[in-house]
């Protein structure tokens, strides 16, 4: 396909291909003075989707046809981010996408993680609200162990989706007794750490019960990255799970975050424009 693509330019001159680049550049300030009172453009990340064996028959069409609402942001000096939007009943994840304009002295390339964020975390709420709508999955069934998370792997946050592909069920949300403090750890992706503390002598923090399955949660337990570890958290009407938490060394220049309640508010306050 990028041979068929390249022996193309050959029937190009020097002439033709300068005329086309003064042409982009002109298109580019049009597209900035369209972007100065916007501050992203949501779009389907393509109009349709191909079979392998469709593309490789017709790799050159169906290749830019794919492209339809994406190839405008390279050529354009933009920047793009495809975005999860919501699950299909085949669990197959449709997507968004979201295109910002290049600003003299604000790149939106600067501010794609804020943007991705509060889109998470607005899906996030979205999709809990889904599920209280049609009804929280029962209680725990067969071997299935309980787990509270409290960050990253919370309804439509980064690493969510470690929890769903090993199985997991969203049982509830709830909060812990107030004998915890909640810390910003200096993690590739941002996480918390709940440290426990005197009985009363702490805050009472957001989180979310998940279920799962007693092999999948072995799994689950074993591939968790230091410093978080798993122990017994206690919730605010007395019962004890299992969930993150993270030893007292290991918060020794970490932000105290506890004020904000949970790691989905400290997230969507630290993001806010």
């Amino acid at each position: 396909m990028t041979r068929e693509i390249t022996i193309a330019g050959a029937r190009l001159s020097a002439a033709d291909t300068f005329s086309a680049l003064y042409r982009l550049q002109a298109l580019r300030k049009v597209s900035e003075r369209a972007f100065a009172g916007i501050d992203a453009l949501v779009l389907p990340t393509a109009p349709t989707a191909y079979s392998t064996a469709q593309v490789l028959a017709n790799p050159v069409e169906l290749n830019s046809r794919l492209g339809t609402y994406t190839n405008f942001v390279n050529l354009l000096d933009l920047c793009g981010l495809a975005l999860p939007a919501a699950i299909r009943p085949d669990d197959i994840t449709v997507r968004h996408h979201a295109a910002g304009a290049r600003r003299p002295g604000r790149a939106s390339c600067q501010h794609r993680p804020r943007l991705s964020c509060r889109y998470q975390i607005e899906h996030g709420r979205q999709e809990f609200a889904a599920a209280a709508s049609r009804g929280l999955a029962a209680g725990l069934g067969g071997d299935e162990i309980a787990i509270a998370v409290v960050g990253a792997h919370l309804s439509g946050m980064a690493l969510n989706c470690e929890l769903k592909a090993l199985g997991g069920r969203l049982l509830e949300a709830a909060i812990t007794a107030p004998d915890y403090r909640l810390y910003a750890l200096p993690t590739t992706p941002p996480k918390p750490g709940m440290l426990r503390v005197e009985k009363g002598a702490g805050s009472s923090i957001a989180l979310e019960l998940w279920a799962l399955s007693a092999a999948a949660f072995g799994k689950f337990v074993a591939a968790i990255p230091p410093p978080l570890s798993i122990g017994t958290v206690r919730l605010a009407d007395g019962r004890g799970v299992k969930g993150f938490i993270v030893e007292p060394a290991d918060v020794d220049s970490a932000r105290d975050i506890s004020a904000f309640g949970g790691w989905r508010a400290f997230v969507m306050d630290a993001t806010a424009v």
